[in-house]
Formats: C-alpha cells, sequence, structure tokens
C-alpha cells in the first residue's frame, strides 16, 4: 500500500512540474489584442522591424478608437535557427505540418515560385484588386487624389479585408521588373498566373575595382583615370595582368575571380544573352548555346590564373570587413552586390573604390546590349493555411509602405550613427521608396564620402536593367544544377558542355515529374494508420507475453531470449505446473521501470517509423496530399539518381576512419592507464574535444584545413612538406574529415579505459612468469581481453560513420565536386530542400536495412573472433 502512494505521488509532482513548465499564453493576451503571427530568418522582431510593427500595432488601437469594429493587432515572432531559411526550412514545414503555420512569412524571393507550386501560399491578386479599387472609390468619392502618405479621415473598407488609413495600395507598376516578376507564379500545366508574393528588399550587382591597381597597371583613360573592363575579353586581360605569386609561387594578388563576390553561371549566363529556363517554363535550357559560352569563358579564366583548386586554396583564406582581400588590395576587381556597402563605408575609407556595369562580351557590346545585373531579394508571403489572411495582408501592405519605410530608415540610421558607423541603407523593390531613400540617406548624406555616393548611384542605374533567376516549380534544383555544373567544369571533371547537358537532364527530369503530375493515388484519409498501428501494438505486446509466459521444452531457451542473444543452451524450461512463474514474477516491476520509456515510444516513436514506411511507398511533400506510388521511390534511387550512389561510396569511404580512430584512442587509453601524477587531469584534457559541439569544432578546423595560413599546414611547412589542399580538393576532402574526426578519439578512450581497468593483473604476472615481453602481452592477452570492447567500438563507429552529416553541412557543403556529399546530406536535401519526403523516407530505410545488415555480420562473425572472460 505504501508503496503505491508513493508512486501516485511522484506521478502528481511530476504532472505538476510538467504543468508550470508547460508555454503559457503570451503576455497581454486578455487585453483583447488580435495576434498575428510572423515568421522570418531573423527569429524575433527587434531593432527596426520591431519599430514600424509597434507602429502598426499603434495605428490599429487608434482606428479601433473610432470604430470598434477594427481589430487592435498584435504581431508576434518566435525563434529561428536554421544557417537559410530556404535550404533549411524545417521550422516552416513544421508550422505546415502541425497546423500552424505562422500568418505572415518574410521569404526569400527566388523560392516562393517553387513554394507555391506545391499550394504553400495564398495567391494576393484578390487583395491587391480589393485595395485599389477601394483606393480609386475614395479618389472618386472625394474628388481629389488620395494622400501619399497620410491620414485618411475616412477610408473606405473593402469587403473582408481592414484598411489602415493613409496606406497607398500595393501597384505593380511602382515595382522594378525583376522584383515584382520574380512573385508572379504561372502554372506550366493550367496557365494561370498568381502573385504570391509582396518584394520588399532588393540587391543587384554591379563590377567593383580598385582604382589604384588599375592605375598601377595602366588600365587607364585618356585623362589617366582607371579605365574598368567594358568586355569579358577586357576582364581577363586586366584579371591575368594584376596576378601576382610570391617567391613560393603561391597566389598573393589576384586581379579577378570569376566566382568571388556573388556572380554564379546564372550572371554568366545572362551576360552572354542566354537563359536558363523557356519562356513557357517546360525546358530547362541549362545547355543552352549562351550558357556554354559563358562557362567556357569562366573555365577558361580560371585556368589562367592557376587553376580552381588553387584560386580557391587562395580565397579560402578570405575573411570579412576590416580584413576583406578586396579592401586589402588582395583582389583588384570584383561582381559583388549592394549589401556590401556598409562594410566599404565603415572599413574601406582609404579604399579608391569604382564601380561599373558587369562587363558583356564584346559581340554583345557590339550588337548593342545594355549591360545587364542580377537582382535578388526578400519578399512577404501569407502561407495558403494561414488562419487570419485578411489581418496578415494588413501587415504586409503595412510594412511594404514608405510609412513604414520612413520608421525603420529613421531608427537604422540612428542606431548606425549611435555606433559610430556610416549608415549606408540597402536597395527597395519600389521606385519610389528606392529613389527617395538614395535621395535622403545618400546623395543628401554629405558625412558619406563621395565614391560611395558614385558606387551607390551605380547601383541604383542597374535596377532597371536586372535579371531575377527563373520563376519556376524546381528553383532549388536548377540553383544547385547551375553551381554543380560550374564546379564539375573548372575543376576539369566534365567539359562545359557535358556538365551542362548531364545537369539539364537532371533538371528537365525533375521539372517532367512536376508537368506530368503523377502524384500516384491520394490517399485522403489516414484513420486506417492508426488503426493499423494500433493493431501492430496489440499484437507486440501479446507475442511478448505469450513467448515469454509460454512452457517450453527443457533445454530450449525462451524465444526472446534466443531472438536477443542467439544462445542454443538455457537453463531448463519451467515446469508445467508454474507455467510462465518465472516471467510473471518481474513482469509487473519491469512494466513499471520501463513504462516511461515505452509510453514515449508509442505516442512519439513508433508512429512515426511506421509513418515512414508508409511514405516511403509514396510521394509526399508534407504541403499535400500524399500518393501512393508503390516501389517508385526504390527504384529511382538505384536507377535514376546518380547522387545517390556517390553520396553512398563518399560514406562507404569514410568507414577508414574508424580503425583508425580506435587504435589511436585506444593508444591513448593505454598511456592514461599508467600510474602517474594528475592523470585525471591528463585524461580531462583528451577527452574534451569529444564534447565540443560539432558546430563549433568544424569552423575550427576550417582554418586548420585553410590550405595557405592554416595551422595543419604551416606545420607541415616546418618540416620541408608543402601541405595539400585539404578541403578545397576532392582527392583530400574526406581525408581532412577523417583526420578531424580522430581529434574526437577521446570519447572512445573512456571505453578503452573500462576495458583495460578489467583486465586482472593476474594474467599479465603469468604471462611475465613464461617470458612474455610487453608485445606478446599486448597481443595475447590485452587485444583477446578487449574484444568486446573492440566489437563495440566497431559497431557503434559504424552506425556513427553512416549518419555523417553535420562536418559537410558545415564545412563544404557538400563540395568540392560533391565528393563531401554524404548519403544523410544526400537524405536531408532530397527531404527539406526539395520537399521530396517519400523518397527521402526510402533512403532512410535502405539506410536502416544497410546497417542492420551489417551489424547482423558483424555480429554473426563476432562468434568467432570477441571473447567473454567468463566463456567455459
Amino acid at each position: 500500500m505504501m508503496e503505491r502512494l508513493k508512486i501516485g505521488l511522484y506521478a502528481v509532482v511530476t504532472l505538476t512540474i510538467l504543468w508550470m513548465l508547460a508555454p503559457s499564453p503570451s503576455e497581454g493576451e486578455d487585453d483583447g489584442a488580435f495576434e498575428i503571427h510572423y515568421m522570418s530568418p531573423d527569429g524575433p522582431i527587434k531593432d527596426a522591424m520591431e519599430a514600424a510593427v509597434r507602429e502598426f500595432e499603434l495605428l490599429s488601437k487608434r482606428r479601433h478608437a473610432e470604430d470598434p469594429s477594427y481589430p487592435v493587432y498584435r504581431v508576434v515572432a518566435g525563434q529561428h535557427a536554421s544557417r537559410d531559411q530556404v535550404e533549411d526550412p524545417t521550422r516552416f514545414l513544421l508550422s505546415l505540418a502541425g497546423g500552424n503555420p505562422p500568418d505572415v512569412i518574410f521569404f526569400d524571393r527566388f523560392a516562393i515560385s517553387e513554394w507555391a507550386s506545391k499550394g504553400a501560399f495564398t495567391p494576393l491578386d484578390e487583395y491587391l484588386h480589393e485595395d485599389l479599387q477601394a483606393w480609386d472609390a475614395w479618389q472618386s468619392d472625394t474628388g481629389t487624389p488620395a494622400p501619399w502618405p497620410g491620414a485618411l479621415p475616412e477610408e473606405p473598407r473593402a469587403e473582408g479585408a481592414a484598411a489602415l488609413s493613409g496606406i497607398e495600395p500595393v501597384r505593380q507598376e511602382n515595382f522594378y521588373p525583376a522584383a515584382w516578376d520574380e512573385t508572379n507564379y504561372r502554372d506550366p500545366i493550367s496557365g494561370d498566373q498568381n502573385v504570391y508574393g509582396i518584394p520588399n528588399t532588393a540587391d543587384n550587382r554591379v563590377l567593383l575595382y580598385n582604382k589604384d591597381m588599375l592605375i598601377r597597371y595602366g588600365f587607364v583613360d585618356e585623362n589617366g583615370e582607371a579605365r574598368p573592363p567594358r568586355t569579358w575579353e577586357e576582364l581577363e586581360a586586366m584579371a591575368v595582368a594584376m596576378t601576382e605569386r610570391g617567391e613560393d609561387g603561391e597566389l598573393e594578388r589576384v586581379g579577378f575571380i570569376p566566382n568571388y563576390g556573388n556572380t554564379f553561371l546564372y550572371m554568366y549566363g545572362w551576360m552572354a544573352g542566354g537563359s536558363f529556363m523557356s519562356e513557357d517554363g517546360k525546358t530547362c535550357t541549362l545547355n543552352d548555346p549562351r550558357v556554354v559560352e559563358a562557362l567556357e569563358y569562366v573555365t577558361r579564366l580560371y585556368d589562367r590564373l592557376g587553376g580552381a583548386k588553387e584560386v580557391d586554396a587562395f580565397q579560402s583564406t578570405f575573411q570579412r570587413d576590416a580584413l576583406d582581400p578586396f579592401i586589402m588590395g588582395k583582389v583588384a576587381m570584383k561582381i559583388d552586390g549592394v549589401w556590401v556597402m556598409s562594410s566599404l563605408a565603415r572599413y574601406g575609407r582609404d579604399l579608391n573604390v569604382g564601380a561599373a556595369p558587369p562587363p558583356l562580351p564584346a559581340s554583345e557590346i557590339e550588337a548593342g546590349r545594355h549591360p545587364i545585373s542580377w537582382m535578388g531579394g526578400w519578399s512577404y508571403a501569407i502561407p495558403s493555411s494561414a488562419r487570419h489572411k485578411e489581418d496578415a495582408w494588413e501587415l504586409i501592405r503595412f510594412l511594404v509602405s514608405k510609412r513604414a519605410l520612413e520608421i525603420m530608415m529613421t531608427s537604422e540610421e540612428f542606431t548606425y550613427l549611435a555606433q559610430g558607423r556610416p549608415f549606408v541603407p540597402r536597395q527597395y523593390p519600389n521606385r519610389e521608396q528606392n529613389e527617395w531613400v538614395y535621395e535622403r540617406y545618400i546623395e543628401n548624406n554629405r558625412a558619406l564620402e563621395p565614391k560611395f555616393r558614385r558606387v551607390m548611384r551605380e547601383y541604383n542605374n542597374m535596377l532597371e536593367y536586372s535579371y531575377c533567376r527563373p520563376v519556376t516549380p524546381v528553383g532549388q534544383k536548377l540553383w544547385n544544377a547551375q553551381r554543380w555544373a560550374m564546379e564539375e567544369a573548372i575543376y576539369h571533371k566534365r567539359t562545359p558542355q557535358e556538365a551542362l547537358d548531364h545537369h539539364t537532364e537532371i533538371v528537365q527530369s525533375a521539372l517532367d515529374g512536376v508537368l506530368q503530375a503523377d502524384t500516384g493515388t491520394p490517399i485522403r484519409s489516414w484513420s486506417w494508420f492508426f488503426w493499423l498501428y494500433g493493431a501492430l501494438i496489440i499484437a507486440t505486446v501479446f507475442w511478448v507475453y505469450k513467448a515469454d509466459t509460454a512452457a517450453k521444452r527443457p533445454g530450449k531457451p525462451r524465444a526472446l531470449v534466443r531472438f536477443f542473444t542467439g544462445e542454443e543452451n538455457t537453463r531448463p524450461a519451467v515446469v508445467e505446473g508454474r507455467k510462465g512463474s518465472y516471467f510473471r514474477s518481474q513482469w509487473k516491476e519491469g512494466v513499471v521501470c520501463a513504462l516511461p520509456w515505452l509510453i514515449g515510444f508509442v505516442f512519439f516513436i513508433g508512429g512515426p517509423i511506421l509513418f515512414s514506411i508508409v511514405i516511403s511507398f509514396c510521394q509526399y511533400d508534407i504541403i499535400n496530399t500524399a500518393g501512393f506510388v508503390g516501389f517508385h521511390n526504390y527504384v529511382k534511387m538505384f536507377t535514376g539518381d546518380e547522387l545517390f550512389w556517390k553520396s553512398l561510396w563518399n560514406t562507404v569511404f569514410m568507414v577508414v576512419g574508424i580503425p583508425l580512430g580506435m587504435i589511436i584512442s585506444l593508444g591513448m587509453a593505454i598511456l592514461l592507464t599508467q600510474k602517474v601524477r594528475g592523470i585525471a587531469v591528463w585524461r580531462t584534457f583528451f577527452y574534451l574535444p569529444s564534447i565540443v559541439p560539432m558546430v563549433a569544432a568544424s569552423i575550427l578546423w576550417i582554418w586548420i584545413f585553410n590550405p595557405q595560413s592554416g595551422l595543419l599546414n604551416g606545420m607541415l611547412e616546418s618540416i620541408g612538406i608543402h601541405g595539400p589542399l585539404w578541403l578545397q580538393d576532392e582527392k583530400t576532402s574526406k581525408w581532412a574529415l577523417i583526420i578531424m574526426g580522430l581529434w574526437t578519439a577521446g570519447g572512445g578512450m573512456i571505453i578503452w579505459i573500462a576495458g583495460l581497468k578489467g583486465i586482472g593483473e593476474t594474467y599479465y604476472e603469468a604471462a611475465s612468469i613464461d617470458g612474455a615481453g610487453p608485445w606478446q602481452r599486448f597481443i595475447y592477452i590485452t587485444i583477446p581481453m578487449l574484444t568486446p570492447y573492440i566489437f563495440f567500438n566497431l559497431i557503434m563507429g559504424l552506425i556513427g560513420t553512416f549518419q555523417i552529416f553535420t562536418q559537410a553541412f558545415i564545412m563544404t557543403g557538400g563540395g568540392p565536386v560533391n565528393s563531401t556529399l554524404f548519403y544523410a546530406y544526400h537524405l536531408f536535401n532530397n527531404a527539406f530542400r526539395y520537399l521530396n519526403m517519400g523518397y527521402a523516407a526510402a533512403m532512410a530505410w535502405f539506410l536502416f536495412l544497410i546497417v542492420v545488415i551489417l551489424t547482423a555480420i558483424q555480429m554473426q562473425l563476432s562468434r568467432k573472433w570477441v571473447h567473454y572472460e567468463d566463456e567455459g
């Protein structure tokens, strides 16, 4: 009775603590305010954005005072921990899957079309149309133009939408074409075109050049002023001429690096007059002859600079801000985005910088073509399953208004000046707003040096001639394809034509899958899944109970014992008169002890495991209904995905690190079991690296592996060895990660120490008496007695190796040339970047099968070489 009371008391205390720790409603929820949930890559609302949002909330309160039917708004946002909301949209996906998406999301503009094609975002055309109607109606009723901006005494409210006073409507003609077009998605099947986002930031690219360096090398005009290149041919000649090497042959200065700054193949393809997608959106034209010409040019330029490997090694030393290589004179020219201007204005005051349009091929110039740029940026969007879409639209139209812009600019300027930094605002997609920002904060800002004002004017001049990334449902695939094609070409894995043909085929295959809309047989209801899961749980419980309570013949092991241990001989079975008494005597205690884990498994683990099995036979992207496609994902894995085999080989190669790590950790354990003073401190030092967070360790090792200034190559140089390029070379990139893994050998050291401590001294004493030396004692006593620990470390190392992900994600991004694209990384890309959850689930189960088979083989083989001390 007392035991039951204790258990009940523990349960009550636990539930009370959990209730106290449970999230509570946001403060002030009882004041009647209506919450709009906002999500952005910056996480919580802060700084200039917070000032604008507070003004929005204040305006809603004022309007509510005049019209009680108008809601009082409160905008809330949560934390956000991903590196890139587009490449790692886990939080957004979870909010969609959980039925609690944000009302407004700040999203990378180029990705909006891909997500819109999957039904993730709400078309905004209706809201735009209603706002314009309401605005025009007010002008018609009053006979005067509506103020912009200003307070309207009584602005009419469009049906279904609440309009804040004095906020101008969003008009397409007010935006630069590249910004507005990027949010317009036309369904390639139905032909319907809709607006899915409202642009709020812009950033384009120009050629930045160091005037002093150009003058020094004689690239001047008739007035002796620096003359930037206008054509590709001039750019190539100047880049090679201004490249310098030190006495050791290493690059010290480069005139121009094709992929340094922010260009990619997109930029060069557009310069050459190429395109990456057909006008109807149904054909990938990545291998357009003009794009091939662009990639051939980039490859040739890299070769003339010394090769992509050497240039990338030089580029790996680059840092930011005051140590920016462009500011320090290590790079004479670069094509980069407007976001660098804040850093240049702060740290590059001594830099004689100039700006010019990005060069074009001479043939394009002769044809009279105007130079072009590339515009990116972010937009506000409303998820399709948002609960408060009309209120979300109110927030969006305010945030893109001039009123909000004025508030944010004032706040940002104050913050910068308070920190003693020059304020250089970013660009905006709205023409009038962008010109207003330029005139007020740049042209009329006498604290800003004239050279920076001229550079910003060049950036703004190119906005009208900017391109945007292709609007397509396979945008992420195309983005990766143009990156990988460039890598393969400049590293000479394929010719430019072969690389582009190859990746065009991959993108076209993905695009055809979208166009054919073959999503399989839709699974409309999942009730059968829960019935199946419940039946499996009941069947499992029944089988476990019967297996361990049924009478067995003498000498036969129980089913569970035989299954988990492989025993062939056990104690005699329970006699018939006491059927199951052995198991029943410990049944209750065992269940009570395991109950917390069992409950967690049933409610939080078992279901998702079964679900992943089901969706591995489906086409599923979380956003839309899953469709059963049979073994299509598994067939595609083996026959239609070359990166599957590449990633599998990369992962298998890393198995080399397992025996190396075991040898080093065993050696450390042997040294640290010696009877010397301070041994506990030494053990702590060797163990510490294994508990350093992998992200922090990865950043540290990026610098250690730096080919030119890294610690490792510095040590090799001191003994006369020229170090390799490590992470910049596909031949050494995996070896670099293996070496990095050896740094954490201290984790395995703890297990080896435990094993060594368990070997009795009598074994060594007897061997010494028989004349065995240290090596014989190690081979014939230590190793055999440690075989259980060898076996354990081997199994755990194998499982861990097949799950390697973080190092490649942080350090190499899967490169160079996909040499560190491991299996788990490829699975992650398919699941979260391409939203192919069904295919990713199939990959996960194949990985599980590999691990199970390898583990089973090891367990079978272990009977021949693993020795336990209590074996007869």
